[in-house]
């Protein structure tokens, strides 16, 4: 079992580290090790998936759990401070702008770190049980069976690199879903940002450099 724990020491760091700043380390990595554990007692080798692959799921529901039982009386006063703030903020942004409003905007609104207003969301949203059941095709399904028979979680390098995602900014995310995911050239997302063919390639560049760096370190 320890060789197990080492073995994947990488996966159960890549889920629980989004929550280190609220939550206890040895904690969470315990709650993780429990996720660990399930999945080892109910992985088949027959399955068409490896291993690390089914294990996310487990580890992944064990610490969400874990946080939303323990969200609401972890939550520190200046969080509490930061999210009557960001309230307010977003009704007046809203009104004024007519729209949905950033975490960018809300931050540069308020003059703090986006990445405070990120983990406040992490925080406050509301965590859906992976058993919950939804329609998908008309068929009744769990949360835990989209993400089982989701392409993108088929190998554990996709893992990592959505992980990776998740931390770029707004205007970053923006971009890439746009290159990469709608299939949009250059141009198309100049247009779409509202800055020019030549800065969306620098930042382009500027982001998968960053991608590749996290992803080998």
């Amino acid at each position: 079992m320890e060789e197990l724990i080492l073995k994947h020491e990488k996966l159960i760091y890549s889920i629980i580290n989004k929550y280190r700043n609220f939550y206890d380390v040895e904690d969470l990595k315990q709650v993780a090790v429990i996720g660990l554990i399930k999945a080892f007692n109910n992985y088949k080798s027959n399955l068409n998936t490896k291993f690390s692959t089914y294990a996310y799921k487990y580890i992944l529901g064990e610490v969400l759990k874990f946080v939303n039982d323990n969200r609401s009386f972890r939550l520190s006063k200046e969080y509490l401070q930061l999210e009557n703030r960001v309230n307010k903020a977003r009704e007046i942004l809203t009104q004024k702008l007519m729209r949905d409003v950033s975490n960018y905007e809300l931050a540069m609104f308020l003059e703090v770190d986006v990445k405070l207003i990120d983990q406040l969301d992490l925080l406050t949203s509301k965590i859906d049980s992976l058993d919950k059941v939804i329609m998908e095709d008309g068929k009744s399904l769990t949360l835990l069976d989209t993400i089982t028979s989701n392409k993108d979680y088929h190998n554990i390098d996709n893992i990592y690199l959505y992980e990776e995602l998740s931390k770029l900014d707004d205007s970053e995310k923006r971009l890439v879903k746009n290159r990469y995911f709608l299939d949009k050239t250059q141009l198309e997302t100049a247009s779409d940002l509202g800055i020019n063919q030549v800065q969306v390639s620098r930042v382009e560049k500027k982001i998968l450099k960053k991608l590749k760096a996290n992803m080998l370190r």
